[in-house]
């Protein structure tokens, strides 16, 4: 699965907060950290139930779930609905399932046939049979490119319209698409006037797919869709590759030479993903296919090469979203967006995880972030019990490159090292939380467009980074536009940066951005942007801000996990100011990463422990630690029958502090829901 959000990177998402006094206990995470490698997760869980592991980091099958519910003692279980998407991405620029160039469905008739071709797909994908037969229920059904934490943005009549199994829905979008099964050959062809006479039929090529072997889920459903293929004629006309990541990303993120593909993203909070991920700006902007790796390698190019004035095409749609200035009007773009979307289905949403993840029971300190889970920043901070923190991957990362990496087990290990100036609340997505700032401001300027966004953010004092020299302005600004100056197809967080008309220091401890444009999502680009230090990169690339000279692919193949640290042994140049520092030859591939706690750390665990319980628990957090009377699978029952006796005549009132979450000394209606949203979460 690939970190998309380019904008909230995952790993970065956490909580961090402002100290008032310089604590006299250590700095900095408890532990220090093992990360083992593995290339199947089951073999990763089997490590964790031994006693090798102590926390996971992919959601758990049901059989693993059904085996360690019945022992809590040993192994601790908590669920989240992932802000994530499993999908089949479809090739929209190579035949049938698109054709190259902008899609225009009132132009070549290749158009409108690779619609209907991909509408058949969507008919041949049987979601119902792969959330309860492959996923045994811990997944809901999606049917556009959002997550379903988003789902409230979607298109309002989409469940009553999507595409539901039907093989006679499907042979009917072939033939209406001018597909047919011709009795000669035994093979699927294709003509523009749809008579098998004509001098253009032709048998279709094979139908290239890449399974993805390492995620059984995936790989399953991919084997679902490859049975109904050949169920309606297309055995011999498939080319199915089940392989290993790095091979699937050569030939379709790199090559484009697929088909369908087992994809998946891990997304952010917020709808703008519509934009960043198929925008046609992001697939020919990028240089694709010329240049290797687009974030909308899919090809989904329904505009007019960038120009946003037609609200018939999805680009005009998505840019409203990306760049919404009032929450209705974002709404309304969203609806718009996922309509044209599920009309044309460029690519075949799956499911997004009902997730429950894993952790040795002796461990304490774990937090439970929505919409990512139990292995996050937070708790690696605050984890003990454990010693030496033992870390599951499902999968081995790429690169450690904080500019160009761009795969999920990279920036799991990436989020660690490096901060950025905002985060968001793990409990509360749209609410902030604070890294290497304490704050910010956001205010518009007349931007050469008309009013545009400008935000201005106040720095946390005194941190350093790993090597001790002094964190400043000058690195947020040089992070920026460093950024920037790398570009697209070089700087994976591209799009967070892609806007930015300037940036200023304003002090020693405040810095500002002006965008081009106008939008509610500004002020987290450039917060969630990780920051990187001046003094290490700038002496690798001096001429970075000379357009002449600076060659960004340079930076691409710029190691710097690899270099070692001038005046500084056992560091390399992959340094940040995270809490966790990345040690010279910390990385045995194929085996394990290892991470040393940062003890020069701006904040302590015993920060993280004294804020969350005190500024945070008694509104969000897990209703059963708070809940000694009833047993932990009875609370939310109890509450609502509390809620029901207060506010019913014929019954006796009853209170019970356990439930008054709010401490406003009565059981109601906030309790409830506090109880049902925040049940199995940790806060202390």
């Amino acid at each position: 699965m690939k970190s998309k959000k380019i904008f909230a990177i995952i790993a970065l998402l956490s909580v961090t907060f402002m100290l008032f006094a310089i604590p006299a206990y250590a700095m900095g995470p408890r532990n220090n950290m093992l990360i083992h490698i593995y290339y199947n997760p089951d073999i990763e869980n089997a490590d964790l139930g031994s006693g090798i592991l102590d926390i996971n980091d992919w959601p758990l099958t049901s059989t693993w779930i059904n085996s360690w519910s019945k022992t809590p003692d040993q192994i601790h279980l908590l669920s989240y609905v992932e802000n994530g998407l499993m999908e089949f991405d479809l090739n929209d620029q190579k035949w049938p399932t698109g054709w190259p160039g902008y899609f225009d469905p009132s132009g070549d008739i290749h158009y409108n046939a690779s619609t209907h071709f991909r509408k058949a797909l969507a008919y041949l994908t049987d979601k119902p049979k792969i959330v309860s037969d492959i996923l045994k229920g811990y997944g809901i059904r999606r049917d556009t490119p959002l997550p379903a934490s988003l789902s409230a943005y979607e298109w309002p009549d989409l469940a009553a319209n999507a595409y539901q199994y039907s093989r006679a829905k499907a042979l009917a979008e072939l033939a209406a698409g001018g597909f047919y099964l011709r009795a000669s050959d035994s093979l699927w062809h294709w003509n523009s006037t749809k008579d098998s006479s004509a001098i253009d039929d032709a048998a279709l090529p094979n139908l290239k797919m890449y399974l993805r072997i390492d995620d059984p889920n995936r790989l399953t459903a991919g084997q679902y869709l490859v049975s109904e293929l050949q169920a309606i004629g297309f055995g011999g006309q498939l080319d199915v590759k089940i392989t290993e990541r790095t091979v699937c990303y050569q030939y379709v993120m790199v090559l484009y030479d697929f088909n369908i593909y087992t994809g998946g993203w891990s997304l952010g909070s917020t709808p703008d993903w519509l934009y960043d991920g198929y925008h046609s700006i992001w697939y020919f902007g990028w240089g694709a296919p010329a240049v290797g790796w687009a974030p909308n390698y899919p090809g989904w190019c329904y505009g007019h090469e960038g120009v946003n004035n037609d609200p018939t095409t999805y680009d005009y749609w998505a840019a409203k979203v990306k760049y919404p200035d009032t929450d209705q009007n974002l709404l309304y773009a969203t609806y718009n967006a996922t309509k044209i979307f599920w009309e044309y289905e460029p690519i075949i949403p799956l499911w997004s995880a009902a997730a429950v993840k894993a952790y040795k029971a002796a461990a304490t300190g774990v937090v439970n972030f929505d919409g990512f889970g139990i292995d996050n920043y937070q708790t690696f901070i605050r984890m003990d019990g454990v010693g030496t923190i033992d870390y599951g991957f499902k999968s081995e990362p790429e690169a450690l490159h904080v500019i160009s990496s761009q795969w999920l087990w990279d920036w799991n290990v990436l989020g660690l090292m490096y901060d950025g100036l905002v985060g968001r609340n793990p409990y509360n997505l749209a609410d902030p939380e604070f890294f290497l700032a304490t704050d910010w401001q956001v205010g518009t300027w007349n931007g050469p467009n008309g009013l545009a966004t400008e935000v201005n953010f106040t720095l946390r004092p005194g941190v350093t980074w790993q090597d001790g020299a002094a964190f400043t302005a000058d690195d947020v600004i040089f992070s920026w536009q460093f950024t920037k100056a790398c570009g697209a197809g070089v700087a994976w967080n591209y799009a967070m940066i892609a806007d930015m008309n300037s940036s200023y220091i304003i002090d020693s401890t405040h810095v500002g951005i002006k965008y081009n444009v106008l939008s509610l999502f500004a002020k987290w680009w450039a917060g969630g942007l990780p920051i990187i230090p001046k003094h290490v990169w700038e002496a690798r690339f001096p001429d970075w801000n000379n357009s002449l000279t600076f060659n960004p692919a340079n930076v691409r193949t710029y190691h710097a996990w690899e270099t070692p640290l001038a005046g500084h042994p056992g560091l390399t140049e992959a340094i940040g100011t995270g809490p966790f520092i990345y040690p010279a030859n910390g990385w045995t591939k194929g085996e394990s990463i290892v991470l040393n706690k940062n003890t020069g750390y701006y904040l302590s665990a015993a920060d993280y422990d004294t804020l969350m319980v005190n500024s945070f628990w008694q509104y969000k957090g897990d209703a059963s630690a708070k809940a000694p009377a009833p047993s932990d699978i009875g609370v939310i029952s109890a509450i609502d029958s509390l809620y029901v006796r207060n506010h019913r005549t014929d019954l006796g009132r009853s209170y019970a502090s356990y439930a008054d979450f709010d401490s406003n000394g009565a059981v109601d209606l906030v309790d409830a829901d506090l109880a049902r949203t925040n049940y199995g979460k940790l806060a202390g």
